[in-house]
């Protein structure tokens, strides 16, 4: 009993330490959408959003102050995904909305930080 305890406790652990580990490089920002851009290539991810908010202000040192990436180009997100949170990114700007972005600084388009969640905020 004590030894199936002893295992369940470091698996959580391995599970706790894996889980912190795969969002430490993933941060959450509140803004709005300022601008849009989508490209024929690839540059940028091939769409992307300018922002509000300073991502550096925000401890996103690593990032363009102000532009992410959706990975449109399929990269870092699926295709269809990466259209799919740029749609959302298009719809907040055009009805003047907020959003909720998590940035993850560790995977990138030409210093575009990549987007990997979006929440179209109600106010």
């Amino acid at each position: 009993m004590i030894r199936k305890i002893a295992i369940f406790a470091v698996a959580l652990f391995v599970f706790a330490a894996t889980a912190t580990a795969l969002q430490a490089d993933t941060t959450a920002v509140t803004t709005k959408v300022t601008r849009t851009l989508v490209v024929a290539n690839d540059d940028w991810g091939g769409c992307a959003a300018q922002v509000e908010a300073s991502l550096v202000d925000e401890g996103l040192a690593n990032c363009n102050d102000r532009w992410v990436t959706f990975s449109c180009s399929g990269d870092h997100a699926s295709k269809s995904s990466a259209m799919r949170m740029f749609d959302q990114a298009q719809m907040a700007f055009a009805l003047d909305r907020q959003v909720r972005i998590y940035v993850d600084d560790a995977k990138s388009h030409n210093g575009f930080c990549f987007v990997n969640r979006i929440d179209v905020l109600s106010t």
